[in-house]
């Protein structure tokens, strides 16, 4: 097989898997179901952003949630990979103070729930590392604040993860999973000016090799692909396509994460949300 034969051949099957990636999360989506007059269980490995609960409407079982949109800083050491992933993000430089983010967030989240709440969810697998099932959730108090926003607004937590509509819940009056991640975009950049939470532990890149190896600079935007272009993993290391994006794909673009690769996300016509890195030059920006 020649090189060019076998370089279309590995750009077709990339393009089949990642459709048949797509399909299945797509035909996944569940419908909401809603949890009333919810108390929070105190358990060792709850945090920020994953929590035991025992809704009042449902007599016989508890669940474990875990937010959609958010993921607040780990409570210890146990997950260095993730840990320093986080630091990035916030521009920590000392581990132990990505730590003590994590705590706050736990004890934000324990007092933020401290009365009856309403959690909703379609019951969608968010894995971790608990024997117990763990479900996507979105979580108001009994002021009817959503949390995973409260966390962002403070500081407390990153705009990343797993995302859905919220078309369908009243509460969330009908946005959409992107107007939803704007929405937490503009709490963030709220938080980072006034230095609230993890952004206080922030500084600038230390030397002239971080500097050039910083994340490019780039305005929020919806760019739709013009060609097929490539995704790849959130890991700037994994340099391995995840698959491709056709032509005609809106996608947003959130931010740099390297120098020549955007943060991006889009939106399946399920409503499931996926994010990935992109090329700039593919994205004509």
């Amino acid at each position: 097989m020649s090189r060019i034969h076998a370089s279309k051949w590995v750009t077709a099957l990339l393009a089949v898997l990642f459709l048949s990636w797509g399909t299945t999360s797509a035909s996944a989506a569940k419908k909401w179901r809603d949890y009333l007059n919810c108390r929070l269980i105190p358990h060792a490995a709850n945090d920020g952003d994953s929590f035991h609960v025992k809704p009042g409407n449902i007599k016989t079982r508890t669940y474990l949630f875990r937010l959609y949109f958010v993921d607040t800083p780990e409570a210890d050491s146990s997950l260095p990979e993730r840990l320093q992933e986080q630091a990035d993000y916030f521009g920590i430089a000392n581990i132990a103070d990505v730590i003590k983010v994590g705590k706050e967030a736990a004890k934000f989240t324990e007092q933020f729930l401290k009365e009856n709440f309403t959690v909703h969810s379609r019951l969608s697998d968010a894995l971790g590392r608990s024997a117990k099932d763990r479900d996507y959730a979105m979580v108001l108090n009994a002021a009817g604040e959503d949390l995973g926003f409260e966390l962002v607004r403070n500081g407390l937590a990153r705009v990343h993860g797993m995302g859905t509509d919220l078309g369908d819940l009243k509460a969330y009056n009908g946005r959409s999973a992107d107007a939803w991640w704007r929405r937490l975009r503009q709490a963030e950049l709220a938080a980072k000016q006034a230095k609230r939470g993890a952004w206080a532990y922030a500084g600038a890149p230390v030397s002239r090799l971080d500097a050039l190896m910083a994340p490019r600079q780039v305005d929020e935007q919806d760019v739709v692909t013009t060609r097929p272009i490539y995704l790849y993993p959130m890991d700037p290391a994994n340099t391995r396509p995840l698959g491709t994006l056709n032509a005609g794909v809106t996608v947003r673009v959130l931010k740099g994460a390297t120098p020549d690769k955007a943060h991006i996300r889009f939106t399946t016509s399920s409503g499931q949300t996926y994010e990935g890195l992109v090329r700039f030059i593919d994205l004509g920006i």
